[in-house]
């Protein structure tokens, strides 16, 4: 029997087709697993206590998915709407140009950029990245990250 205090979840026959094949899917990230289950319990009507017990889950996780499946669009595809919303925090300090240019600097010799060594080190290739005027400022280490990357 639905629950008074269960969000109510109406889904059509595709959305459930969809979400019934994630389940299925040897592939899927178990995440993404209970997700679908999650969402699939409350359109069958089972409540918030009983969905928590079936899945083996905390009562945050499936408040949270229910109210992002409701509070999500029906008109984004199913693969979208159960996909968790951006995080916060600090945006990256560099754009993808900039690291692709650091990379493909890492690629060449020292020597076409003006730097007699026969290898980068990671100092040397933040300061190059700087002198080149690629970025306003880099750290050794983040210069040894993408030395590390370019392999």
């Amino acid at each position: 029997m639905p629950s008074k205090h269960t969000q109510q979840i109406i889904l059509s026959e595709q959305q459930r087709n969809d979400l019934e094949l994630i389940i299925r899917q040897r592939k899927s990230a178990q995440s993404i697993v209970l997700r679908a289950k999650t969402i699939l319990a409350g359109a069958e009507g089972k409540s918030l206590l009983g969905t928590t017990k079936e899945l083996r889950c905390n009562r945050e996780t499936v408040t949270r998915w229910r109210k992002h499946w409701v509070e999500r669009s029906d008109e984004l595809p199913v693969l979208e709407k159960r996909k968790e919303a951006p995080r916060p925090g600090a945006k990256p300090k560099f754009t993808e140009e900039q690291i692709c240019l650091i990379v493909a600097m890492s690629c060449d010799k020292p020597e076409e950029h003006g730097y007699p060594l026969s290898h980068w080190s990671e100092n040397s290739l933040a300061m190059a990245a700087q002198d080149k005027g690629i970025v306003p400022s880099i750290s050794q280490r983040q210069g040894g990250r993408f030395l590390k990357s370019s392999r």
